[in-house]
């Protein structure tokens, strides 16, 4: 595994691609030091008795630490059906108050979570970095909110390379003047397996 760059988020670097340092870090979109974090929102989230879930099936863990620091803007929008949440549908809240650190927000939709597969976070991720690049940010964030949402981990093989291909898919087709840093997070449990996960899903994809 990497050493920590060091930073105060403590995030692992995994490779350099177009100029974009890549990182993964223990964080979520509250605590992610970036101009702009990015997280997956589906229609509904399911497993209301799951760990971490919040009552009538609103999203645990860092979507909901994000959604109670928007003072529940996400799910309220989404109820109102002002964001659907569906598979590349782009929510932007700009100048959150802390405790956020970025300055701008973006929901972005993953669709129905009981047709969710790996392969959907590719489109999802290159929405988000495309959003990024035109927001003209130095430092952005991913945070994919799959088990936030009630997937279980059982579901997720295949999601780390799913998204770095999103991520090379949108630096291809522009290369970014500003951009020079993008961040994975992932919950702290078993940090050091994750990183090990998108470390090996990086270099099959740069020998591609």
């Amino acid at each position: 595994m990497p050493a920590s760059n060091g930073g105060a988020d403590d995030a692992a670097t995994i490779g350099l691609w177009c100029g974009v340092r890549i990182e993964v870090a223990p964080r979520d979109a509250v605590s992610a030091e970036v101009s702009v974090a990015s997280v997956g929102v589906f229609t509904h989230e399911i497993g209301q008795d799951r760990p971490g879930g919040g009552p009538g099936g609103r999203p645990g863990g860092g979507l909901g630490h994000l959604d109670a620091a928007l003072g529940g803007a996400i799910t309220r929008l989404r109820a109102d059906g002002i964001f659907r949440a569906g598979p590349g549908e782009v929510l932007t809240l700009s100048a959150p108050a802390p405790p956020i650190h970025a300055a701008t927000i973006l929901a972005i939709g993953l669709g129905d979570p009981t047709a969710w597969t790996p392969a959907a976070m590719r489109p999802a991720v290159a929405t988000a970095v495309r959003e990024t690049i035109r927001l003209d940010a130095a430092s952005a964030a991913f945070a994919p909110s799959l088990l936030d949402s009630g997937l279980l981990p059982t579901m997720l093989d295949g999601t780390p390379e799913a998204m770095l291909a999103g991520l090379f898919d949108a630096l291809a087709d522009r290369r970014p003047a500003t951009l020079s840093r993008w961040v994975f997070c992932v919950g702290g449990a078993r940090f050091d397996d994750r990183v090990d996960a998108f470390c090996a899903a990086f270099d099959r994809l740069a020998m591609r």
